[in-house]
C-alpha cells in the first residue's frame, strides 16, 4: 500500500463547494498514501503541480497526467479526480502486469445540481462503463501510454478521441481509427513528433503513423477489479465528459447512505 501514489487532477472549473468536498473525502480515504495534485490554478492538496489555464481538453487532460505522473516516485498510481469520491480500499488495489491497466468497476454515478432537480440525489450504474478516474496502474506504464497519447494528439489525429481509456479500445473503434490514421499519414509533418516516441523508431525501422497508432493500441491491455464499497461520479453540469446516468437507479447506496445527507440536504438543491 505505501508504494502508491494518489494523481489528483483538476482544470479548477468544477463548483469550489463540491470541489472542496471531494477534496476533503480523498484526503480522509488517502490516509498515509501520498497525493500530488495537478491543478490549473494553485491548490492546497498533497505536493501541487500548478499548470495556469491550459483549458479544458484532452490535450490539457494528458499534459496534467504527464506532469503530475513525472513528480511521482512510487511504483503504482491511482488517478483521482476532482469530482469523485473514493474508499481507502480502492486505494489498496494492487495492479499485478506493467502493461495492464486495472479500473474499478465498482463506481456509480451520482447527480448533483442537474437540470432535471427532480433527479438531484440520484445514484446510477453503468455496467460496462470503464473511467480514468478508477484507472490504478503501474506509474511508467501510465507515463509512456499518455505520453504516446499526448503525441498523437499534438499531431492532430483527430480520430483518436475515440480511443477510449488506456488499453481499452475495442476491435470496432481500432477499425475507425485505423481509417484516420491511414488518411493523415501522407505528407504528415508532425510524424517525425510521433516518431521519437516509437520503439519501431527506436530500431531504426521505417515507420509510418498507422503503425505507431497498431503499436500504441496492441501493447497496452486493461483489465477490472471490483472494491467491495462503492465510488462516486459526481455529474454535475460541467462534466468533461457530458451527461451520463445509468439503468439501475436508486436513491441510498450502502456505505455512502442518502446522497443528500451525505453532501448535506441544503448544498444539494441550493
Amino acid at each position: 500500500m505505501g508504494d502508491l501514489t494518489i494523481l489528483y487532477l483538476t482544470h479548477n472549473a468544477l463548483d469550489e463547494e463540491i470541489a472542496t468536498f471531494c477534496r476533503r473525502k480523498l484526503v480522509e480515504a488517502a490516509q498515509e498514501l501520498p497525493i500530488i495534485s495537478v491543478s490549473q490554478q494553485p491548490i492546497d492538496l498533497g505536493t501541487n503541480i500548478c499548470l495556469p489555464d491550459i483549458g479544458r481538453s484532452w490535450r490539457s487532460i494528458y499534459r496534467q497526467l504527464v506532469e503530475g505522473l513525472k513528480a511521482c516516485d512510487t511504483q503504482y498510481v491511482a488517478v483521482a479526480e476532482h469530482d469523485c469520491l473514493y474508499s481507502n480500499e480502492h486505494f489498496r488495489h494492487v495492479p499485478l502486469a506493467a502493461d495492464t491497466f486495472d479500473y474499478n468497476k465498482n463506481c456509480w454515478l451520482v447527480q448533483w445540481k442537474s437540470n432535471h432537480p427532480e433527479l438531484d440525489g440520484m445514484y446510477s450504474y453503468w455496467r460496462r462503463r470503464l473511467a480514468q478516474s478508477q484507472v490504478v496502474c503501474w506509474r511508467e506504464s501510465l507515463l509512456q501510454a499518455v505520453t504516446e497519447r499526448l503525441a498523437l494528439v499534438d499531431a492532430g489525429l483527430r480520430g483518436f478521441r475515440w480511443a477510449g481509456e488506456m488499453g481499452t479500445m475495442s476491435p470496432q473503434t481500432w477499425d475507425v481509427v485505423k481509417t484516420y490514421a491511414h488518411w493523415f499519414d501522407s505528407g504528415n509533418p508532425n510524424l517525425p513528433l510521433l516518431l521519437r516516441h516509437s520503439a519501431l523508431a527506436a530500431s531504426g525501422k521505417p515507420c509510418h503513423l498507422i503503425q505507431f497508432v497498431e503499436e500504441h493500441v496492441t501493447k497496452w491491455k486493461h483489465r477490472t477489479f471490483v472494491t467491495a464499497i462503492p465510488n462516486l461520479d459526481i455529474r454535475h453540469q460541467g462534466n468533461f465528459t457530458g451527461p451520463k446516468r445509468g439503468k439501475l437507479r436508486r436513491y441510498d447506496l450502502p456505505y455512502w447512505g442518502r446522497f443528500a445527507d451525505l453532501i448535506g440536504e441544503a448544498s444539494l438543491h441550493a
